[in-house]
């Protein structure tokens, strides 16, 4: 969220394979269990509207990643996939032949950093994110991938309580080179998280915004995406992702006084185009 926002980040889907220079959804979350590990730098163009930052578009960086060694694993997922987590670590630490079962750590809510107003009249939202650790369970049938995560330990010093969830479908499909994908998720983020990030007290309280007390809450994401490999190790890439808020966080006094401002969308829409390498 520059300047007035940085935007939370939601969420990624993992594992490794490398039988084709696209790695899709499915792709990208089967062999969990192995050890290694692949990289995949794109640039292209994005165009995103949202309610926590003025419209972007132009160009930008996607980076996904993962390495494990002896079940211990990193992983990196900025753009272009289903859940923008950022930076996350973990243990691989038991699988069949159809799940994989790790420990890892999660981004439940990105920092928020939102000046509004000047003078005297200035509202300031200055948070920090909130890193959790959860246990994750990723199931694998075909081309169709499951993912349940629940994570009840929080690492952010401001609040001790709160439980972050979600649960994942994808699906891909082949058409020649084709490949396409289409996923849903869905979020929920326990009261106390959301109202360390929504909640107006009484004292905070202005004539431009009233006191708020927000309730937990689900996000849900749906995204579409196709690829097609250009070479061994290029690939096209095409994706479109919408984000459907918590009512906590739509009828949040400061996200209403943001659209009313500068007219942001109340949802998410992402839509990008793009090249990746593939190492």
């Amino acid at each position: 969220m520059k300047n007035s926002i940085k935007r939370l980040s939601i969420n990624t889907l993992l594992g490794l394979t490398l039988a084709t220079p696209s790695l899709t959804f499915a792709q990208e979350t089967a062999n969990e269990n192995n050890d290694g590990g692949f990289l995949k730098i794109g640039y292209g163009y994005k165009h995103e509207t949202s309610p926590y930052q003025s419209e972007v578009k132009g160009s930008s960086l996607f980076v996904n990643g993962r390495y494990q060694w002896n079940g211990l694993f990193v992983e990196a997922f900025f753009g272009a996939n289903e859940r923008n987590e950022g930076l996350s670590v973990g243990y691989n630490f038991y699988n069949t032949d159809h799940w994989n079962f790790d420990i890892n750590t999660v981004q439940a809510h990105g920092d928020v950093n939102l000046v509004i107003g000047d003078g005297d009249k200035t509202i300031v939202q200055d948070y920090e994110n909130t890193d959790m650790l959860a246990l994750r369970a990723t199931g694998f049938y075909d081309q169709t991938t499951l993912q349940f995560l629940v994570a009840p330990y929080s690492f952010n010093s401001s609040y001790d309580d709160g439980i972050y969830a979600s649960a994942w479908l994808g699906q891909s499909w082949q058409l020649k080179n084709w490949e396409f994908h289409a996923s849903l998720g869905l979020e929920y983020r326990s009261e106390e998280i959301m109202d360390y990030y929504y909640a107006i007290s009484n004292e905070q309280a202005t004539e431009h915004l009233g006191a708020y007390d927000p309730s937990a809450g689900v996000d849900a994401t749906a995204q579409v995406s196709l690829s097609y490999p250009i070479s061994q190790h290029v690939v096209f890439e095409s994706y479109l992702k919408y984000t459907d808020y918590s009512g906590g966080v739509d009828k949040s006094p400061i996200m209403t006084l943001l659209s009313t401002i500068d007219g942001r969308s109340d949802k998410k829409t992402e839509f990008g185009l793009l090249v990746s390498y593939v190492f």
